[in-house]
C-alpha cells in the first residue's frame, strides 16, 4: 500500500525507527526522481575558472545507476600545452566505513581525449602557452573556438533513457536563432528550448532535426547534433555556415 510517514520529533530521544525512516525516504526518493535517466550531469556542475584553475560548481551527477553529490564549487589547476586536454569526473570503487557504503568521483585533467568506462567529461580545451582559458561564450559560435575557449560538445547531460546535449548549447541556439525564425517547427524548437532552460531531451532534438531536414532514422552522435544544429543556425540567420575549426579531429564520442 502507499503509505506518507511523517515523523513527529517529540521531546524525547530519537527512537531507531525514526531514522531508519528519514534514511529510507532519502534514498527511496532519490531512487524514484531519477529511475530510468542515463549517467551524466543531472543538475548544476557549470564550469568556471579562477586563477589558472578550472573547477565546477556544485550540483548532481548521475553515474552507474548512482547520484553523486557536489555540495561546493571544486576545480583543479591547469596548464598549457597547446593539445586537447580534457577535465573528466574519474569514478572509484566502494569504500566501506563503519556508518557508510562510499562512491567518490574525483576531478582530473587528462590528454587521454578518450573517456573510459569510469569517468563522465565535463569539458576540454586546447590551449595555448600564455593564454587563458575561457569557460564562457560570446554566441553559438564561439563555443566551436579551438583554442583557449571550452568545448562543451562531448560532455553528457542525463536525460530519461540516453543522454542529451548540455543545456547551455540549446540554449545560445535558441536565443540566437528565435528573433529570425519564420517556420513553425524553427518557432516551436526555440519556444521549448527557452521556455526549459535548454535543458531538451536528446529525442526532441532529433526529431526537430529530422523535420527541418526532411530525414528519419538518423541518430546523430553529438558531433552530427551540434553541426546539423550549426547548419539550422546559419540558415535561419541567413548567413553562410562557417564550420568549426579543430573539431572533427576524431574525438568526438557519440
Amino acid at each position: 500500500m502507499f503509505e506518507c510517514k511523517i515523523p513527529l520529533f517529540n521531546p524525547a530521544p530519537l527512537r531507531k525507527e525514526i531514522l531508519e525512516s528519514m534514511r529510507d525516504l532519502a534514498v527511496s526518493e532519490q531512487a524514484a526522481r531519477y529511475s530510468g535517466y542515463s549517467d551524466g550531469i543531472l543538475a548544476g556542475c557549470e564550469l568556471f575558472e579562477q586563477n589558472m584553475n578550472i573547477g565546477v560548481s556544485s550540483g548532481l551527477v548521475r553515474f552507474a545507476g548512482r547520484v553523486y553529490v557536489l555540495d561546493k564549487p571544486d576545480s583543479v589547476p591547469y596548464r598549457a600545452t597547446d593539445a586537447w586536454t580534457v577535465l573528466k569526473i574519474q569514478f572509484g570503487g566502494e569504500k566501506i566505513s563503519r556508518d557508510f557504503s562510499i562512491y567518490e568521483g574525483r576531478l582530473v585533467l587528462d590528454e587521454n581525449t578518450n573517456v573510459l568506462p569510469n569517468e563522465i567529461e565535463l569539458g576540454r580545451f586546447k590551449l595555448k602557452r600564455g593564454s587563458r582559458l575561457r569557460t564562457k561564450y560570446v554566441d553559438f559560435q564561439d563555443m566551436e573556438t579551438e583554442f583557449d575557449t571550452v568545448n562543451p560538445f562531448n560532455v553528457p547531460f542525463a536525460g530519461i533513457g540516453e543522454h542529451t546535449l548540455m543545456p547551455v548549447i540549446v540554449s545560445y541556439f535558441a536565443r540566437e536563432a528565435y528573433p529570425y525564425a519564420h517556420e513553425a517547427p524553427d518557432i516551436a524548437f526555440c519556444t521549448s528550448c527557452l521556455a526549459n532552460s535548454g535543458a531538451m531531451s536528446r529525442e526532441s532534438i532529433r526529431l526537430y532535426l529530422w523535420r527541418r531536414y526532411s530525414l528519419d532514422g538518423e541518430m546523430f552522435d553529438n558531433h552530427a547534433l551540434h553541426a546539423r544544429l550549426a547548419d539550422a543556425l546559419a540558415e535561419i540567420k541567413g548567413e553562410a555556415r562557417q564550420g568549426g575549426q579543430g573539431l572533427s579531429d576524431g574525438i568526438w564520442m557519440p
